[in-house]
């Protein structure tokens, strides 16, 4: 069988012996950059949720400061309770969480 003449080439099997070093045996190949970038797209898209979430609380902390909302917040999210009542937090039973 014979080998074409371009095959041959030094220059050639050098770069093929490059680019396959740098696409799977560097520190940095292929596989590892494809990771990466999933990592941070994913990171990206939580720091929008928390963004969100850092709006949302700035909004809550403001209205705290009305008392009348702070009451409010308090026996709904907290269950906190005047002197002479009681609560009774009733959970369905699909949802085991509150």
């Amino acid at each position: 069988m014979k080998i074409p003449r371009y095959i041959k080439n030094k220059y050639v099997i050098t770069s093929i012996l490059f680019l396959s070093y740098m696409f799977f045996l560097d520190d940095m190949d292929i596989f590892t950059m494809v990771r990466n970038l999933k990592k941070r797209s994913d990171l990206i898209e939580q720091k929008v949720v928390m963004h969100q979430k850092v709006i949302v609380s700035r909004a809550t902390l403001k209205r705290l400061k009305k008392t009348q909302y702070l009451e409010h917040y308090a026996r709904s999210t907290k269950y906190f309770k005047q002197v002479d009542e009681e609560i009774f937090v009733i959970i369905p039973k699909g949802n085991p969480k509150r």
